[in-house]
């Protein structure tokens, strides 16, 4: 019937089409029609009348698309005929094909067919029972999804003009939807329609205000932002708002996977499932198909794979939190750091935004309980999060709909495949008596079966027959190693591959046992074991055969957890010393980096790193920041590890050092859980300048995160001992502090009152920031006894003195202090332009809270020139930083905007 128009006949019989197509090629039971089609209470005449309308729908597709008889339902056949909906999954499908073969036009050829075939609401105006209704909700929302791929194409292919034609209507039908908006928007600016693209954002947030109550979200205000400044990233040239590689963070597979047909069958089955749960013992391989299978299937999710270890069954009890797994998710977006926000919620909701309309696989290895895993689920149509537990996690299944996936230990058959695979079938098969008694001394456990192929392979001259022998006289049963309550020795298997290392090898593998982060790269390594690097990784190499350990992120290493809890075992002797090597490496490498990031700082003397340690060297501030992010969980992990081996100096010191770049980088609660740690170090070494440092620093930690009595409380309790112990610098940088503390609360006496102090201790302190920070100080004195032009005038030598040292920071502020004396002599385009270039180098450097900081000044000062539209837009932006950061300050920007 190509290109023939037929009524389906009287208003309930198109109903009933629609139901069938509902769910096509499955039959539905006539009293769920009748239900839809006649309510709760339907006529004595509604089954026969039923049958009246099949019949109606008979005549006009054909007997044979109907099938039954009404006992007990009827099925619509698509296979008899051509259904828009079927030929709009399969374009879908073919555009995903050709963008994960990098066919971008293909892809928007396919999208564009799929995208034409709507001609109006699904269903048309057909009468909507709750199922029809359903179901044309969730056409509509394929067809967006769609719609938005293809846009994106087509701007990434310059076809702007094209794009505004096709999303206007969508756009005013769907007013709610930030990311049609947000696409919308950059079509329009791309087109040269700057005005117009600016007036959609304005009406797109009085809608928002109006009908729901909420401001835009991330996306749509900081495009709106670009387009206020020119952003030229935003140029015709550059690719969509998105980035143009989705993430991929899928481990590799497993090269010589066998066995577990139905369950990767039952994976399959399960794939429309929002969240799946693997569970079982440890060792029992949930990780080897969890992987081989998001393998097998990443084709289906082409807008991103995201993977994160959990570590919750780590011996050491270093599990991931889902704040650090949700932030590593953000970053796999490329969302710069700058705009990622401090609170876990906002967090989660900046991740779950991201994904929306996308289809995304979320591999969370190792959960130990629900809550490691709520919030890093989706929560999207088309996404997938895939589990791996050693517990069942009942409560996702009951509240979360998760599909739970039990995974058993191999049978005796797919045991006999892994051994096949991994020492050829004919030696298999011509010891099928040892072969056997090996897979029952394993109990079919995948990873001793592993260790024992091992064995074999490395040592030839050992047939399968002595190899299960040695297992036959192994005593003992698996303990605190596992939790398989099964007859097997695995401490027996993993020592014949232990036992094959090479010396150094086996001290190095011990000694990762003792190692405290999640992974540990080469140079760690060979800090740790006091060797020279290219031997490092030699033995992380023969580690690696002997599947001891696991590269599963290139140049970082991992071991099971069983292994690791092995590993610290094995270990014997004194590892102070190891411990010191790979803690000075971690130090030395550290305060190397944060020297870019912060070259103003206060030099510490850290002496020389004991021998058999060579810290890493940077050449510019991307390297540094790129090793820093890498080393992350490690460097903190070290801190921890150093307070409790006694190592105070390490564990003060490297806290300090990574001040800089977790302050930058938003990681503010790792920084305060950082400080407490040195605060203890230093408590213990005894040492009141460095309690006094670690005190005004957390101090500082505490103003970022908004907590201002505390941050107040911790600066008077570093005054207390700086002043105890005549330390000059120690006070100055206090009552800088806590003068800083009060300007921003707006106690200006009491903020006096500290700059002056500073002053006076300034001249005989010896503060290393000299000339320029006096200046600065200066210029406050004046502002707040009323003299702004000497304010404005001193200010702007500090301008001069910072930028003379290339301090970007301080300058800033001193920009800000001259936009200040300005605005008191009543010169608001100066003052505007003083805050501008504030906020230019604060962005530069990624000081989020001062960024806001910024925007407000630049919304009051557009204020009181009648700018309404501009202050609304700064103290917009202000406010969505100071919300992401939970800070108390978004009340004020609030008040402003509802004035």
């Amino acid at each position: 019937m190509d290109d023939i128009s037929v009524t389906a006949g009287p208003p309930k019989q198109r109903a009933l089409l629609a139901l069938l197509l509902c769910r096509a090629d499955l039959e539905v039971p006539s009293d769920e029609l009748i239900d839809a089609l006649w309510g709760a209470r339907p006529p004595s005449s509604a089954r026969n009348n039923l049958r009246t309308y099949v019949h109606g729908l008979r005549r006009i597709l054909g007997d044979e698309v109907i099938s039954g008889s009404g006992r007990p339902g009827y099925r619509l056949h698509t296979g008899r005929i051509w259904v828009d909906t079927e030929r709009f999954l399969a374009l879908c499908a073919t555009a995903e094909q050709a963008l994960s073969r990098a066919d971008p036009q293909a892809a928007r050829q396919a999208l564009a067919d799929a995208v034409a075939l709507r001609r109006g609401p699904a269903y048309g105006d057909t009468a909507r029972p709750a199922p029809i209704a359903d179901e044309a909700a969730r056409l509509e929302e394929l067809w967006l999804s769609a719609l938005q791929q293809r846009a994106e194409l087509d701007l990434q292919a310059g076809e702007a003009a094209l794009v505004v034609g096709e999303l206007t209507a969508p756009a005013n039908r769907h007013p709610y939807r930030e990311r049609l908006v947000a696409l919308l928007m950059l079509a329009l600016y791309r087109s040269g329609r700057q005005a117009d693209a600016l007036a959609l954002y304005r009406r797109t947030t009085v809608a928002l205000d109006q009908e729901l109550g909420i401001e835009p979200g991330i996306e749509l205000a900081g495009l709106h932002r670009s387009m206020l400044r020119q952003d030229p990233r935003l140029a015709p040239s550059a690719p969509a708002m998105t980035s143009v590689v989705p993430p991929d963070q899928l481990p590799m597979d497993l090269p010589a996977f066998v066995g577990r047909r139905a369950e990767l069958e039952r994976l399959d089955e399960a794939a429309d499932r929002p969240l799946i749960i693997i569970s079982g013992t440890a060792g029992v391989g949930k990780t080897t198909l969890a992987v081989h299978w998001a393998t097998t299937v990443a084709g289906r999710f082409p807008d991103g794979v995201l993977h994160v270890n959990l570590r919750g069954y780590d011996p050491g009890g270093a599990a991931v939190g889902p704040g650090e797994a949700v932030r590593g998710f953000l970053e796999a977006f490329d969302v710069p750091a700058q705009n990622i926000p401090v609170t876990l919620t906002a967090q989660i909701s900046l991740y779950r935004r991201l994904v929306a309309g996308k289809r995304v696989l979320v591999l969370l290895d190792n959960a130990s309980d629900p809550e490691q895993v709520r919030p890093l689920v989706p929560n999207s149509p088309g996404c997938l999060a895939v589990v791996t537990s050693r517990h069942l996690l009942p409560a996702l299944v009951v509240t979360d709909g998760a599909y739970p996936l039990p995974l058993d230990l191999l049978s005796v058959a797919e045991s006999r495949q892994l051994l096949a695979a991994r020492l050829g079938t004919e030696q298999v098969a011509a010891e099928p008596q040892p072969v056997d008694e090996i897979i029952d001394h394993c109990a079919r456990l995948p990873l001793a079966m592993t260790l024992v192929t091992t064995r074999a392979s490395v040592h030839h001259r050992f047939g399968l027959a002595a190899l299960a022998g040695e297992l036959r006289a192994a005593e003992g049963r698996l303990d605190a190693l596992s939790s398989v309550d099964r007859s097997i020795d695995v401490r027996t298997v993993f020592s014949w591959s232990y036992d094959a290392l090479t010396p150094d090898a086996t001290t190095l593998f011990g000694l990762l046992g003792r190692h405290g982060g999640p992974d540990i790269a080469a140079p760690a390594a060979a800090a740790l074991l006091g060797v020279p690097l290219r031997r490092a990784s030699g033995l992380l190499a023969e580690l690696t055969d002997a599947h001891l350990v696991v590269e599963q992120v290139k140049g970082r290493f991992s071991q099971h957890d069983l292994l690791r809890a092995y590993a610290a075992e094995r270990l014997s002797g004194d590892t102070g010393a190891a411990l010191r090597r790979v803690l000075d490496y971690y130090l030395h490498s550290a305060y190397a980096a944060d020297g870019l990031l912060y070259p103003h700082r206060d030099e510490m003397d850290l002496g020389r790193p004991d021998a058999g340690v060579t810290p890493q060297t940077f050449g510019s501030v991307h390297a540094a920041a790129a090793w820093l992010t890498a080393e992350r969980s490690a460097l903190l992990a070290a801190v921890g590890q150093a307070l409790t081996a006694g190592l105070l100096t390490h564990a003060f010191r490297l806290a300090l050092s990574l001040v800089t770049f977790l302050d930058r980088r938003g990681y503010w609660d790792d920084e305060v859980a950082a400080l407490h740690q040195g605060l203890a170090a230093a408590r213990r070494m005894n040492d009141p300048r460095a309690e006094g440092h670690a005190l005004r620093v957390l101090g500082t930690a505490h103003v970022r995160l908004g907590r201002y009595d505390e941050a107040a409380a911790l600066a008077h309790a570093a005054l207390t001992l700086f002043e105890a112990h005549a330390d000059r610098i120690g006070q100055a940088r206090t009552h800088r502090d806590l003068a800083m503390l009060h300007w921003r609360r707006r106690q200006h006496p009491e903020a006096l009152r500290h700059i002056n102090e500073v002053l006076d201790l300034t001249a005989s302190a010896g503060l290393r920031s000299g000339p320029a920070f006096a200046l600065y100080l200066f210029a406050c004195v004046h502002f707040l006894r009323g003299d702004h032009i000497r304010a404005a005038t001193v200010c702007s030598a500090a301008v001069a003195a910072y930028r003379q040292i290339e301090d970007r920071i301080g300058e800033a502020v001193a920009w800000e202090g001259c936009g200040l004396a300005y605005a008191g002599m009543g010169r608001p385009e100066t003052a505007l332009s003083c805050y501008e270039q504030a906020l230019m180098l604060r962005r530069e450097t990624g000081e989020r809270l001062l960024v806001a900081d910024s925007l407000v000044l630049i919304g009051d000062t557009h204020a009181t020139t009648g700018g309404t539209d501009a202050a609304r837009t700064a103290w917009e932006a202000a406010h969505e930083i100071l919300c992401e950061l939970g800070h108390p300050d978004a009340a004020q920007t609030k008040a402003k905007l509802n004035s």
